[in-house]
């Protein structure tokens, strides 16, 4: 490659086009690319970096076989700072594996020299057909798309589809989404979208003439004569709506987001006119205003999300009945933006406000009035009508839901047990099938405030024929049905009458049961932890105008440099970390013996010299340059101590490395089966190809809450609920473990937004922080305790959540009984302090460097006796510990 350090960037010297070669490769079937991540305006294109800042007024020309085509020349926040020139290309290179030219010229740096023009060849990249070796990892793929399906609306029996034509509106049928972007992307040995997916389908045919329309058509209406020919074939139309979602930025209330555009709202109510019948297809990573459903009187409704490398054919499978969906909503979808109380608190860069990204040098305050009540337990506690409930999702079949068995808990020596409740499901329609049964409970209403509402379990049948019944038993521990008790700081099961719901949405149960205590119980007491520096008024039901939240104290905080007001943490030098012990150069055992015994490691960090322990702290480098595999995080190696090679990776649906791999759907459409068995084989095929791939500890799964549906990185994470996500999270992690790989919890805590995320902060009370935020990754800890568990950018009541010891030493080490690895997510350091971290509690530093410069301030900080030894020896000691266990 042309590499940027060695490029002449002389006053005088022409700006060069830096490509890898002469040739640039184009994947046709990737709507996005990896650019998009850092600019959306570099969606759908083919990149290359000049050599020098260039001058954005010069236009250049850019012609693709002999046609002009459009262009993005921008600078970016990559490798330091680029100027990119992105080609766009997607919807006109439609076919794999050909060649085309492309031809570059006409661009001037800022010193007024014009580049030389430049000559390329685009190579469109091969689709590989399905290795027959990988079948069994496909197929669950496959079956994780068709059962995360949800159907939302079926009116008048319009789905399944007989055999015929499909009639489909809107250039998502081109640009239909298998992936998010970040971290979260797969990269899938192929891709079969909803285009291919139709043409090869023995059920339909695909209406061609429409195809080629919104090949370069985007979102608009064809011509009555080509709407009169589709009708003349089949008297039903299909529209389908796409969006974009992943790391780096949140996304916005604007049309073409959550809003539909004028251009998808005229499409849609132009199908509804023209034809009989309408069904829309929603390939959306996040809930969208669905107004437009009632509003032009859509027949059907069918969120496929984004369902991964065999979502186009999943989407096929359930519009013709081979597959009956199955799959549940785990998040409200709100009627209105405004009635998402969390919305008066989330920076929305609509109507024109900049869309920050995660490096964006602006301080953010987020503050959580809503406090308790996120999604459906504020929907069902304050009678507000949602689009559509948590939980809810439509069957080609009818299911009849009776409870049975209803225990109440015992009380033995004042402890409380377990409460359990039976439900049977029966098949009383005609067509074979799934159903989730919902367990939730209503606690009694008195000190404590409670939501109308909340889950507590949840299971699904096997596939049922019709006139089948199967049982399923629920076991509700003690821990689920208390409340955090702010003025004690204990989580306690209120005096007074327990209600047991069992049902198939949050708005659609029956009671199971109930029982009452005489006497409030203290379950398990804890210890006032990251308060809020300053109290937080929250919404509360018995004053719901007067508490609504505002959303004043929240947005960018005009001239900050940190965060204000600052918890005081305790420093190290009170009290944490291992006794100091003298440093034994000499080894006492050798990591050949640590990895037969893990057991070893803290006497093999007493061989290690302060250098040392600084440099295994400080992870040496990442995957992600020209000539690099793609993993995220290599561990540094000194000599001599005989320690193998330690790679980690991003990767919630896939490992996302430069090799072709398997590509599941997103963690929220995994989540949307409500099927921990599933989740579970997902977890071992996912662990089986990182083992393959040299990865020892997959970055997954992220399991931080659906606070907001514009969170960007919402399609990463598993729901609103945190019984739902740390439980579909901790049998994932269970699933990749069994295989020899680690797991990663990951982002703790509270990392519920990319506007700014290194620098944006979340007040919350302490509460809210503990019978939500903290809940999802305590049962996924106690279901499953993973191997590891990454910090977040963000920071928790005035502290990064990077350098929190009481985050990391006093909720997770202590409460929830964490003994793995802790790392910090990539580039935290950038605005959070090195030493701060390890003394904090963070044990590996990413993704580092090779050179000292994340190294000398440990030791610095140990030479001058800021950070004690003892502390830093016990750091090291939980990582090699990790290692151990892994290699």
């Amino acid at each position: 490659m042309e590499h940027f350090p060695t490029a002449s960037r002389g006053p005088r010297d022409a700006p060069l086009l830096l490509t890898p070669g002469p040739t640039l490769e184009f994947d046709v079937d990737d709507v996005d690319g990896r650019l998009f991540m850092l600019d959306r305006d570099f969606g759908g294109t083919v990149t290359a970096s000049f050599s020098k800042p260039m001058d954005p007024t010069v236009g250049g020309v850019v012609t693709l076989d002999g046609e002009p085509a459009g262009y993005v020349l921008k600078h970016v926040d990559l490798a330091g700072g680029l100027w990119m020139l992105g080609v766009k290309v997607f919807g006109r290179l439609i076919q794999p594996a050909t060649e085309h030219a492309l031809h570059i010229e006409g661009f001037a740096d800022t010193d007024g020299n014009t580049m030389e023009p430049r000559d390329l060849t685009i190579l469109t990249r091969p689709r590989d057909a399905p290795d027959p070796r990988f079948a069994e990892h496909e197929a669950v793929a496959l079956r994780v798309a068709e059962e995360g399906i949800v159907l939302l609306k079926n009116a008048q029996v319009t789905l399944p589809l007989a055999p015929g034509q499909l009639n489909v509106f809107g250039h998502a049928l081109h640009a239909f989404r298998t992936t998010a972007v970040g971290a979260g992307r797969i990269n899938p040995r192929y891709a079969v979208g909803l285009r291919e997916a139709i043409r090869s389908s023995d059920h339909f045919t695909l209406n061609e003439e429409l195809s080629s329309f919104y090949q370069t058509a985007g979102d608009g209406i064809p011509a009555s004569d080509v709407l009169e020919r589709a009708k003349a074939a089949n008297d039903l139309g299909v529209v389908v709506l796409t969006r974009a979602s992943g790391e780096n930025m949140d996304n916005s209330s604007d049309p073409g987001e959550f809003r539909l555009t004028e251009a998808e709202d005229r499409l849609i109510q132009a199908v509804t006119t023209t034809f009989n019948r309408t069904v829309v297809i929603l390939n959306t990573p996040y809930p969208i205003d669905t107004s437009f459903s009632e509003r032009h009187d859509v027949d059907a409704l069918v969120l496929a999300g984004v369902g991964g490398m065999l979502a186009g054919p999943a989407v096929v499978h359930v519009l013709d009945g081979t597959v009956n969906p199955s799959g549940k909503l785990p998040d409200t979808w709100a009627k209105a933006y405004d009635d998402i109380p969390a919305s008066r608190n989330f920076y929305d860069c609509a109507d024109g406000k900049p869309r920050y990204t995660a490096d964006s040098p602006v301080w953010v305050d987020t503050v959580y009035e809503e406090g308790i009540y996120v999604g459906y337990r504020y929907f069902s506690t304050f009678g507000v009508e949602p689009a559509y409930p948590f939980g809810f999702g439509l069957s080609y079949t009818q299911f009849k839901v009776c409870s049975e068995d209803f225990r109440a808990p015992e009380i033995n020596d004042g402890r409380l047990g377990t409460l359990s409740v039976a439900a049977t499901v029966t098949n009383s329609g005609d067509v074979p099938g799934r159903e989730v049964v919902q367990v939730y409970v209503s606690k009694p209403d008195g000190v404590i405030e409670q939501p109308a509402l909340e889950l507590v379990d949840f299971a699904k049948t096997s596939v049922l024929e019709p006139g089948d019944s199967e049982q399923l038993l629920f076991n509700v521990p003690p821990e689920a049905l208390t409340s955090f008790d702010e003025t004690t700081a204990a989580y306690v099961a209120p005096a007074g009458e327990y209600v047991l719901r069992v049902g198939t949405s949050a708005a659609q149960t029956r009671e199971a049961g109930r029982f009452s205590l005489a006497e409030t119980i203290v379950v398990r007491q804890a210890k006032h932890r990251m308060l809020p520096v300053e109290p937080v008024a929250t919404l509360s039901k018995h004053d719901p105008q007067g508490t609504f939240p505002a959303g004043q104290c929240s947005g960018v905080k005009a001239g900050a440099t940190g965060y204000a007001p600052v918890r005081p943490v305790r420093t190290p030098a009170q009290g944490d970390g291992r006794p100091d012990t003298p440093v034994r150069r000499s080894r006492a055992v050798t990591f050949a013996e640590v990895q037969a015994n893990p057991d070893l490691a803290g006497a093999f960090v007493d061989g290690l010299d302060v250098h040392e322990l600084a440099r295994l702290t400080v992870c040496a480098q990442n995957g992600w340059g020209m000539e690099g595999t793609g993993v995220a995080g290599i561990m540094a190696r000194p000599d001599g101590l005989g320690l193998p090679r330690f790679q980690v990776a991003d990767g919630n649906s896939g490992i996302n490395v430069n090799t072709p791999n398997i590509g599941f759907p997103t963690s929220v459409v995994l989540c949307s089966t409500f099927d921990r068995d599933l989740a579970l084989e997902v977890g071992k095929i996912l662990g089986t190809e990182a083992h393959r791939l040299d990865v020892d500890v997959l970055l997954a799964p992220a399991l931080n809450l659906h606070r907001h549906p514009l969170n960007g990185r919402h399609p990463e994470y598993f729901s609103e609920d945190p019984v739902l996500a740390g439980t579909m999270a901790a049998s994932y992690a269970k699933g990749v473990e069994s295989t020899g790989v680690g797991a990663c919890y990951k982002h703790v805590a509270a990392n519920n937004a990319e506007t700014s995320r290194k620098r944006n902060q979340s007040i919350i009370p302490e509460r809210a922080l503990r019978e939500l935020y903290l809940k999802a990754f305590e049962i996924a800890l106690h279901t499953h305790p993973a191997k590891t568990i990454m910090t977040g950018y963000n920071a928790v009541n005035g502290v990064h959540t990077a350098a929190d010891p009481e985050l990391i030493q006093g909720v997770f080490r202590e409460e929830f009984g964490f003994d793995g690895a802790v790392m910090t997510d990539w580039n935290s350091y950038d605005t959070c302090d090195v030493v701060d971290m390890v003394a904090g509690g963070n044990n590996w530093l990413t993704p580092g460097s090779q050179d000292e410069t994340y190294t000398k301030p440990i030791i610095e900080a140990v030479k001058n006796g800021v950070l004690p030894e003892a502390k830093l020896r016990e750091s090291v000691t939980h990582l090699l510990r990790l290692i151990a266990t892994l290699t």
